[in-house]
């Protein structure tokens, strides 16, 4: 279902069946555009209080629903804050998809020492604590409560919001915004007819904007994103950074050694699968088979063992996935008997770190 919904806030030739999905689906985003605009409103006349924490806090988050790069730029900007400028960061999350109770304050990680797996804690805060060394990563429902804990447990003095833009209840030093330069908002409605959260003019509540272009092979994104920058400052007086997502390597999930697949199949359950597919297909590997899952999909031991077989019957000599996917296989990996390299893709982010964090002193 999640795939069908993404088809259409996405997807500009819908066919007449989808027409009729949309229209339904756009009387709910009228209700949902009211309770967001008053929410909104609450938050501006104070009537709902924001709390101020003893931290700098950066907000990272978009308009839209997935698929922009918010937890690789994350994890870029905590290790650079710890490595450049020696602070001491944790990462709160709410913990989307991991069996944790948001009820709780869930420490994932203290910076050193991984506590849950990713079935537990979730597969983006789990990829977040495999990644961002010296930081703790914490999740629960309650970010002002996540963010006390890590001040007054690991002396963070600064918070990163991981997909925080519209929770309000925390007041931030820094909001980030991240753009795809090429999906932009879709269709350019509030969910669920399209992927907005909120309307696009709340763009004005950002500190800065970072424009994201995941098709560093194309050479006509570069001029959409430049176009996108422009016509942001032209509304908005807000000038854009500008974000690569670029794939760096393809490594064994076994031995973490690089390896360079010929035929593969490949296989994702993210918020946007197009990129991650191209990305291999730029890389020359014949895509013998792309198969798509819903967002945050927990893989069974058997998804991938039907996964393997069909690698075999097709002749692939690997099968390859996301780094975010991966973290959800490890747990039972070392169970099954495959002769076919399992193998993630593995991205680098290029953002000039120091003049988008030029204010943290």
């Amino acid at each position: 279902m999640k795939t069908y919904i993404n088809k259409i806030h996405y997807t500009q030739d819908i066919k007449t069946l989808d027409r009729l999905v949309l229209f339904i689906l756009l009387f709910c985003s009228f209700f949902y555009g009211i309770i967001v605009k008053i929410r909104q409103v609450l938050y501006k006349f104070n009537i709902l209080k924001s709390s101020k924490l003893k931290a700098y806090v950066i907000s990272i988050g978009n308009l839209t629903t997935g698929g922009t790069g918010k937890t690789p730029v994350t994890c870029e900007i905590a290790n650079y804050i710890h490595e450049k400028l020696n602070k001491r960061v944790a990462i709160i999350s709410r913990g989307y998809g991991g069996q944790l109770s948001n009820k709780n304050t869930n420490i994932i990680s203290n910076g050193e020492k991984i506590f849950y797996d990713s079935l537990q804690a979730g597969d983006e805060p789990f990829w977040m604590a495999k990644n961002c060394k010296n930081t703790a990563i914490i999740t629960g429902k309650s970010r002002i409560k996540s963010g006390q804990y890590a001040i007054d447990n690991f002396k963070s003095a600064v918070l990163l919001l991981d997909d925080g833009f519209q929770h309000l209840k925390l007041k931030r030093d820094l909001d980030l915004v991240l753009i795809d330069c090429i999906k932009v908002f879709g269709n350019g409605f509030l969910l669920p007819a399209g992927p907005l959260r909120e309307t696009e003019n709340q763009i004005k509540r950002a500190n800065k904007v970072i424009v994201v272009n995941k098709k560093p092979f194309d050479e006509s994104s570069e001029k959409q994103c430049q176009e996108l920058a422009e016509s942001i400052f032209k509304k908005y007086n807000k000038k854009a950074l500008f974000c690569k997502l670029i794939p760096d390597k393809i490594y064994d999930l076994k031995t973490n050694t690089e390896i360079k697949p010929a035929k593969a199949i490949a296989f994702a359950g993210i918020g946007q699968p197009e990129f991650f597919f191209n990305s291999l297909k730029n890389q020359k590997i014949e895509l013998l088979s792309e198969m798509v899952f819903e967002d945050h999909y927990l893989y069974t031991k058997i998804d991938i063992e039907n996964i393997i077989n069909k690698a075999r019957e097709k002749g692939a000599d690997s099968i390859i996935t996301t780094e975010k996917d991966a973290v959800k296989l490890t747990r039972f990996i070392n169970e099954i008997n495959y002769d076919i390299k399992i193998c993630a893709l593995k991205l680098s982010v290029e953002l000039d770190l120091e003049k988008l964090l030029e204010d943290l002193k």
